[in-house]
């Protein structure tokens, strides 16, 4: 992409499983020079750090330095001053109660000044339409493990809805989840992954896309949207069928949980999408 270019942004939504955005650990950042979307991981204790969550915390933490960021530092650079912002937060700041893991994000960032796009953990990201969102390998083997669970219920004569009332997986994979921190930036296994936590992250776990000069439009995404669209209207449209027909989120989509009385969605979801123009 040309430095003659220039964005401007078509659509955007970001919000919380609950519905209300005030509840979510996702944060949609828009500068001048930066788009982004950090997702805040989900903490099962419900520890809150300055009255907010453990992932919007470190989520509100990451937004700031981004609105700050000189305009072309490189992707390698702008995690080191993430996570050095993290870090600092954490230590100045204490939960109200023993949280079950550290805080932590991870995001995909637009940099208009360097033409790419930066990736650290399982958000995502379309070009024109086209874009490389794998899953964790973590996530893979909980989600599956979650979906065994749920199977084994209904096998047991346990009805969706009343799974949907008292999911019981939950309470099963809240080990799994904390062990799952063990891989964070770690680069010796291949369960690892990348996240912004307050550690160094491995240069490997920063993805950096450079933006092919023809390029028209770019989409960033959290992970809740679980077949991304190259329009808001389409990705909602392919969320609701999905949880029309897979509440429980164990069969058509594998997902950490799924709807509840008082959940809309699986997760959190934040999408934006952008058009880029010559100047």
């Amino acid at each position: 992409m040309k430095l003659s270019q220039t964005f401007t942004v078509v659509e955007f939504l970001s919000r919380s499983k609950y519905g209300d955005p005030e509840r979510g650990d996702d944060r949609l950042v828009i500068t001048q020079n930066f788009v982004a979307v950090l997702d805040g991981a989900t903490e099962t204790s419900g520890a809150r750090y300055d009255g907010l969550s453990s992932g919007r915390f470190v989520a509100e933490v990451g937004a700031q330095v981004l609105e700050n960021l000189d305009a072309k530092i490189t992707a390698i650079e702008a995690v080191q001053q993430l996570n050095q912002a993290v870090g600092e937060s954490l230590l100045r700041v204490k939960p109200d109660k023993t949280p079950n893991y550290s805080p932590c994000f991870v995001m995909v960032v637009f940099s208009a000044a360097r033409g790419e796009i930066w990736r650290v953990g399982d958000c995502q990201y379309l070009l024109d339409g086209k874009g490389n969102n794998p899953s964790l390998q973590v996530d893979v083997v909980t989600t599956k493990l979650r979906s065994l669970i749920v199977r084994s219920h209904l096998a047991q004569g346990k009805t969706i809805e009343e799974l949907l009332q008292d999911d019981p997986s939950q309470k099963h994979l809240t080990t799994y989840y904390v062990l799952q921190t063990v891989f964070r930036n770690y680069l010796e296994d291949p369960f690892g992954y990348g996240t912004i936590d307050g550690t160094r992250v491995p240069d490997q776990y920063i993805e950096v896309i450079k933006i092919p000069e023809q390029t028209k439009s770019i989409v960033l995404a959290s992970d809740g949207y679980p077949d991304l669209r190259v329009s808001l209207a389409e990705s909602e449209t392919a969320l609701s069928e999905i949880l029309a027909q897979d509440p429980l989120c164990y069969d058509l989509y594998l997902a950490q949980r799924g709807l509840s009385p008082d959940r809309e969605s699986f997760d959190d979801r934040t999408y934006v999408r952008l058009e880029l123009t010559s100047i």
